[in-house]
């Protein structure tokens, strides 16, 4: 698997991490305010999916999720020890089930979009739970939605849920 390819498939397993399944006619272009998952959040050793940390040797990914709806990816590789970067949009759908939303990120280099579910669990610290799957280019991935829940894929499992843990 080509270099570009490794990094598109993980940040779409990452992050890819936000975005939107369904978005209502008063959406606005910036996340309401006190909105959870503004910040910069790090998943490093364990809390890499273990699809992330097996198939495309990641051990760290870095995302930030900003105010203009726009979204900073890191991903440290442990075969080259360097850090890739890649920036997109994100959206996440302001409705949820059990504090779960629908969220979206689109990437244009490599381009890339992804869909799926994420969860701010305000603790000490805070952590996020992302499930996000490649969506374009179409890989036959289904995202899981709110409804369905964190690792119900039959395929999946729990091996692609990625966990992260505020950092600011």
């Amino acid at each position: 698997m080509n270099r570009h390819w490794r990094i598109a498939l993980a940040m779409l397993v990452a992050l890819a991490l936000l975005g939107i399944a369904a978005c209502s006619d008063d959406d606005t272009t910036t996340p309401p305010a006190g909105t959870p998952w503004l910040s910069t959040w790090l998943s490093a050793d364990g809390n890499v999916a273990p699809l992330l940390a097996s198939l495309l040797n990641i051990d760290s990914v870095r995302v930030t999720f900003n105010e203009d709806l726009t979204v900073d990816l890191e991903i440290h590789d442990t075969v080259t020890h360097q850090w890739s970067y890649n920036t997109g949009t994100y959206l996440v759908d302001p409705a949820a089930v059990n504090g779960i939303h629908a969220i979206t990120t689109s990437y244009s280099s490599p381009a890339y979009e992804q869909a799926g579910i994420v969860k701010v669990i305000s603790d000490t610290p805070d952590t996020l739970k992302l499930e996000v799957v490649q969506t374009v280019p179409d890989i036959g991935a289904v995202p899981r939605t709110p409804q369905t829940g964190f690792g119900s894929d039959p395929t999946l499992l729990n091996s692609n849920i990625q966990i992260y843990v505020r950092e600011q």
